[in-house]
């Protein structure tokens, strides 16, 4: 089983809960860039057996990038928990706002 299906697995098994909504946000995080979450917000209530989930999650996408799995998975939390995918997006959207008007007074 591959870290994003172990990932997926205990969001399943564990709805609702802190470790599942923050194992979310790492999916989210490194499947689209528009939804993305800080490292510390994707581990910081884990115990240490998720935290070493995390950490290989992260360690998957770095040697692998987005495959057709991570599609398919991140399509799945995404319907699961949809509400941290607007919350990941309109981080995006701020950042990339204030960024646009840095831009504009340099």
């Amino acid at each position: 089983m591959t870290p994003y299906a172990e990932a997926l697995h205990w969001i399943k098994a564990k709805p609702g809960t802190g470790s599942a909504e923050t194992l979310a946000k790492l999916i989210l995080s490194v499947w689209n860039s528009d939804c993305a979450f800080s490292f510390r917000e994707c581990i910081m209530n884990l115990d240490p057996e998720r935290t070493a989930l995390a950490v290989r999650v992260a360690a998957h996408f770095a040697e692998v990038g987005e495959d057709d799995e991570l599609v398919e998975i991140g399509h799945a939390v995404c319907a699961l928990y949809p509400r941290l995918w607007d919350l990941g997006e309109a981080a995006d959207e701020a950042k990339t706002a204030l960024r646009r008007r840095w831009m504009q007074e340099a």
